[in-house]
């Protein structure tokens, strides 16, 4: 089967026309197909990136499916960097480890608490054999003596069992603070973006989304920009892929910069040599103004490469400025932005543009990767 075919209009599967079951069971013939085509094992993980494409949940994803489709260089490995990202998938390794750790940690203290149930037992029996011991009649007081000290010797061990479980639960709150630490900071890295340090889509999303709502609740303006580094493609092709990273991360740094000054606003890599800036309480003119003095400032600088001082040349950047609605979604809001910077790029390149007043608001799914 031709692999390129097996991904065409992903869609279009709106319903199940056969009146049997629920409609979504389409998807699962879908899904199957693609396995079938692309002879990836069927598996949670690839099954998972397969249905956010078909359903049209992350059009950025679906492009790099798509491309890797046609390319017939749909490899696990492939598979295992696009999940990486575009969903920010915490290392298997290290959330294997935290668990074992936890897992470790858990039992040891159930041991130890094991232990000190048997300690209070035993101190139980003792008290109630020695209460036994000093009601009787007839007792001497050496007899009396003898009990009293083996009171005396119980209630020993027993503080002993107390410090000592006292010292186990302190160690085992130290480790699981150890054990969150770890956690939050792979979920921190799960939203970033290693190369830049941005967010990335994953964690865009989330936050993105967080504004969209407040912006939507407080009757308050959002901007979003769609920014995309002009001719990257000839960057990398002249100077090498490492220096692309290079240009990638100044961009990144620079763009994060220059929002510093801005409360709440934040830059994110979206994916490739594409940007996302978040604009909280900025309009549509507002926004578009911020983000061509941004543009304007980056055509300022001069780049050179570290090595041997080589001028790379200027960079720019195109850009669209969309602003939420009231009835969008953070698709939507993406896919006008995304559509507005397709407008600059055709335009020439190295401008920032609006969205159009009239700008749709839906999306069938938005061309995200430009040459």
């Amino acid at each position: 089967m031709d692999q390129a075919a097996s991904f065409e209009a992903g869609a279009a599967l709106v319903s199940d026309q056969s009146g049997l079951g629920h409609p979504e069971l389409a998807l699962f013939d879908s899904i199957r197909g693609l396995f079938v085509a692309t002879g990836i094992r069927p598996e949670p993980p690839a099954y998972e990136l397969f249905w956010l494409h078909l359903k049209g949940l992350d059009p950025a994803l679906s492009c790099d499916l798509e491309r890797a489709i046609a390319e017939r260089s749909l490899s696990p490995a492939r598979l295992r960097a696009l999940r990486e990202a575009h969903l920010g998938d915490i290392a298997q390794s290290e959330l294997q480890e935290i668990m074992r750790s936890a897992q470790g940690a858990s039992e040891r203290l159930a041991d130890r608490l094991a232990s000190g149930r048997g300690e209070v037992e035993k101190f139980g029996e003792t008290l109630a054999t020695e209460d036994r011991t000093l009601s009787a009649n007839g007792l001497s007081p050496a007899d009396v003596l003898a009990a009293i000290n083996r009171l005396r010797a119980a209630n020993a061990r027993i503080l002993v069992a107390n410090r000592r479980l006292e010292a186990d639960l302190d160690q085992a709150m130290r480790e699981n603070g150890t054990l969150l630490e770890r956690l939050q900071a792979a979920e921190r890295a799960a939203r970033t973006d290693p190369l830049t340090g941005l967010l990335n889509r994953r964690g865009l999303l989330e936050a993105l989304r967080r504004q969209f709502e407040e912006a939507i609740a407080m009757d308050q303006p959002l901007g979003l920009a769609f920014v995309d580094i002009d001719h990257f493609k000839k960057i990398n092709d002249k100077w090498g892929h490492e220096i692309g990273d290079e240009v990638l991360r100044f961009v990144g740094g620079f763009l994060a910069h220059c929002l510093k000054v801005r409360e709440a606003c934040f830059a994110a890599r979206y994916g490739g040599e594409e940007f996302i800036l978040v604009l909280p309480g900025m309009g549509l003119k507002a926004a578009t103004a911020a983000v061509e003095a941004i543009r304007a400032a980056l055509a300022r600088q001069i780049v050179k490469r570290a090595s041997d001082g080589a001028t790379l040349g200027r960079l720019s950047f195109s850009a669209g400025v969309a602003e939420a609605r009231p009835s969008d979604t953070v698709e939507l809001l993406l896919a006008r932005a995304d559509a507005a910077a397709d407008a600059a790029k055709q335009a020439g390149r190295d401008r920032v543009l609006p969205e159009l007043p009239d700008a749709p608001g839906t999306v069938q799914r938005p061309r995200l990767t430009r040459a």
